[in-house]
């Protein structure tokens, strides 16, 4: 039996990191799927305290020249910066491309400060397929 090729080691292993990736979970480390998201999105947002927990409202700003479907990250820190609650939501009717759609996220506790990242999104083309990024 021949050895594998350096070819399809490379392409084992790609599938293999490619496998990991579902099963991300969020953390204070892990605030996204998707490494370089801000090169085409920008976020703005502002936390209320509201009955039942914090709310975080803003806008999503695309960057690209091309419409989004976008899931964000929202998370609350303690002031070690260690998460104490956190929500992964979409973006109802996805982000329009060069514009800005809002997005709230609710139920999350008090704390001493919060993030909202892009969790992961899809550009979607004009013959109406997705790419994921």
């Amino acid at each position: 039996m021949k050895p594998p090729t350096a070819a399809l080691v490379a392409v084992l292993a790609l599938v293999a990191g490619c496998a990991a990736a579902p099963g991300l979970s969020p953390s204070a480390s892990v605030t996204t799927t998707m490494q370089g998201w801000e090169h085409y999105f920008r976020i703005e947002s502002t936390p209320t305290p509201k009955a039942g927990g914090t709310e975080i409202e803003g806008y999503v700003h695309n960057k690209y020249g091309r419409p989004a479907t976008v899931r964000l990250l929202g998370q609350a820190l303690d002031a070690s910066n260690n998460v104490v609650g956190q929500r992964i939501v979409w973006v109802p009717g996805g982000v329009p491309q060069l514009s800005r759609a809002y997005f709230k996220i609710s139920g999350l506790p008090p704390a001493d400060h919060y993030r909202v990242t892009v969790w992961s999104f899809d550009i979607t083309d004009t013959d109406s397929s997705h790419r994921r990024f």
